[in-house]
């Protein structure tokens, strides 16, 4: 680093140590790999996909295909991955997607891909808010005869979210690794019980689920699109990158056990549902249940006292994922304050956790912000803040990520930085493909996806395009007001390790 850069670096912490804030670093060596697992299958939240997802693909996607089309997604996102966690190599701070964009595709794509990113992702953390109110007050409701509204669980777990993000990553990677475990530990009951206690012998289990026939019957699409959904929060592990331990080993690791873990559990525990139900009556069952089809299935073949603990188990599933959504939002804040793109008290950490305070803060105010809205005009919060929220957000990570997969393959061919042609050439290629169908078919099935269709749908969708317009035009902006801001943004990409 120059002596002129680390003047400039040092000036601006004096200034912001003057206004009453400094930014202090992000606190290094607190991550390891499965860490950094928690936070990213935490975000995905396997007990609320399988409970959540799995009857909208038996009866609207593929139906009995569901197994083999996550069997197709984990595949893509794999591709996806090789390039992806081959960039850590060369990026050394927690923009993640924003930044191997930027260096990819060029400054204006990459703050383009930030406001996205962020945008999803507070789209996806205001969603689960949503849901977790709902479920929370479900339980609580049920359990005690209390009438507490959704909103007041909703807001109470943005506190405690809060709370979490202000004490470190570390702090949030202990709550994580207990629900985490908690709620793989029930869906391994559940498939336990359906071989052991299931109605037909393990013998006797169909593959036909696994087959080319079942997996292109009508409604792939669907499938593929909800498949993908089930994994988003993966393309994470990056922006933990500041503050992994030797992040070159433990970010590629993290983020292949967990593509690889959640597809399994995924499908394996699709299949073994599918057997329980029967092969032909699956679709019919799911179309019958619908939401209640994973408690009828473990009424089926465990006690009903188990079945409860999904009720449970859903509650924690959805925080976990919030603590994890809450922490993503707030470093990409706290890149693009630190790059002094939008405000730059957003760069703030406190001075012992090393935590971006004020991040954390004005990204949980822009979330109770949207949950005040639907509480407003009294909108229901799993039909509509869950449902909708949830999907765009889906819909604009995909974009994000395929995106990121052009960016990767552009870096790579332009820098020369690796050589080699399975990571640099043929992943990126694949997973550009990959990610495209699975982003096609997000726009084409929006309706399903939502839960909703007509101006609500066409509004959500275009807002994602909008909100990538404008990081486009802010970094045109910028270019014509400081270009010498403007030819800064690339330097802080590139790794000195």
């Amino acid at each position: 680093m120059s002596s002129s850069t680390e003047q400039l670096n040092k000036s601006r912490a004096d200034a912001m140590a003057s206004q009453g804030g400094a930014n202090h670093g992000l606190k290094k060596d607190q991550l390891g790999a499965i860490a950094i697992m928690f936070y990213i299958i935490a975000a995905a939240s396997p007990l609320t996909c399988i409970i959540a997802i799995t009857p909208v693909m038996f009866s609207l996607g593929n139906g009995i295909g569901a197994p083999a089309t996550f069997l197709i997604a984990t595949a893509v996102l794999l591709l996806f991955a090789v390039g992806y966690v081959a960039m850590t190599r060369h990026v050394r701070n927690a923009g993640a997607l924003y930044s191997y964009v930027t260096l990819g595709l060029g400054r204006p794509i990459g703050l383009g891909t930030a406001a996205v990113t962020i945008f999803a992702y507070t789209t996806i953390q205001a969603g689960l808010y949503g849901g977790f109110g709902y479920y929370a007050a479900e339980l609580i409701n049920h359990t005690f005869g209390t009438a507490i509204p959704w909103w007041a669980f909703a807001l109470g777990s943005s506190v405690l979210c809060l709370w979490l993000g202000l004490r470190g990553v570390h702090s949030g990677a202990l709550v994580l690794g207990i629900s985490l475990t908690l709620e793989v530990v029930l869906l391994l009951v559940l498939d336990s019980g359906i071989v052991f206690h299931g109605s037909v012998g393990m013998s006797h289990f169909s593959l036909e689920p696994f087959t080319a026939k079942a997996l292109m019957s009508p409604g792939l699409g669907v499938g593929l699109m909800f498949a993908c959904a089930a994994f988003i929060g993966f393309e994470g592990s990056a922006i933990y990158s500041e503050e992994a331990r030797t992040p070159i080993k433990t970010i590629p690791r993290a983020t292949y056990a967990s593509v690889i873990f959640m597809g399994v559990l995924y499908a394996l525990t699709m299949w073994l549902i599918i057997n329980a139900i029967g092969v032909d009556k699956t679709v019919a069952v799911s179309n019958r249940e619908n939401g209640n089809l994973i408690f009828w299935v473990s009424n089926l073949v465990l006690n009903p006292w188990v079945t409860n603990l999904f009720n449970v188990f859903i509650v924690s599933a959805m925080f976990a994922a919030l603590v994890t959504f809450h922490n993503n939002i707030a470093r990409y804040m706290y890149i693009l304050g630190r790059q002094n793109l939008v405000w730059s008290a957003l760069s703030y950490t406190r001075r012992k956790s090393q935590t971006p305070y004020v991040a954390s803060i004005v990204q949980t105010i822009s979330a109770v912000a949207i949950i005040l809205v639907f509480v407003i005009y009294k909108l229901d919060p799993y039909n509509t803040l869950f449902a909708w929220m949830t999907g765009i957000g889906s819909i604009a990570i995909i974009l994000a990520q395929t995106i990121a997969a052009i960016a990767i393959f552009s870096f790579f061919r332009r820098s020369k930085a690796d050589r080699r042609l399975w990571h640099t050439v043929i992943t990126p290629i694949g997973a550009t493909i990959g990610l495209g169908v699975f982003l096609y078919y997000s726009l084409v099935s929006v309706d399903v996806l939502l839960g909703v269709s007509g101006l609500i749908s066409q509004c959500l969708v275009a807002s994602i395009f909008v909100t990538f317009a404008l990081g486009v035009a802010y970094a045109i902006y910028i270019k014509r007001r400081s270009p010498a801001r403007y030819a800064n943004l690339t330097k802080a990409l590139v790794s000195d390790r």
